[in-house]
């Protein structure tokens, strides 16, 4: 009988709408301190190679901002494939989620360059990243759908923030 009732009490609990909502705001907390960081380096110079606010690449960037967090990263892009179990489509991404793209050549279908999702709504979606565009030089923020960048997407990967 005590077997039943604990089981009983620990799936109510699990399920129970105040725990959800502990965590959904949890999660969106993380979420908001994640970008807030990362927006904290718009305007650092893009360097080829660099990992520190006195210039980053890429994925120098997502690993400097996600290791603030104490999320591991991969150092280099071509490294991101080892996290595609963690896929999911684009329609599904949540801010602080990766979103991978291939380098300036959308043919060669390859991770080449990332960012960091940051806004997330109907029909738009933004991303902060180095850029080493004379464009959008250096840490920025680009909103996905009013740029280059949907020819050159591949993946979005959830990454755990709760």
């Amino acid at each position: 009988m005590r077997i039943l009732f604990l089981s009983i009490f620990l799936v109510a609990c699990a399920s129970n709408p105040v725990n959800s909502a502990r965590t959904d705001r949890s999660l969106e907390h993380n979420q908001q301190q994640l970008v807030s960081f990362a927006r904290g380096y718009i305007g650092s110079d893009y360097v080829w190679g660099g990992s520190s606010p006195s210039g980053f690449d890429c994925s120098g960037f997502i690993q400097y901002v996600y290791g603030h967090f104490n999320i591991p990263m991969p150092r280099t892009t071509s490294q991101y494939t080892s996290l595609y179990a963690n896929k999911i489509n684009i329609e599904q991404a949540q801010v602080g989620d990766l979103i991978v793209f291939t380098g300036t050549d959308p043919k060669i279908r390859k991770p080449g360059h990332a960012g960091i999702i940051t806004e997330v709504g109907v029909n738009s979606l933004s991303f902060i990243h180095s850029s080493s565009s004379k464009k959008h030089y250096g840490v920025t923020e680009t909103s996905f759908f009013n740029s280059g960048y949907p020819k050159r997407y591949i993946t979005v990967i959830r990454i755990d923030l709760s």
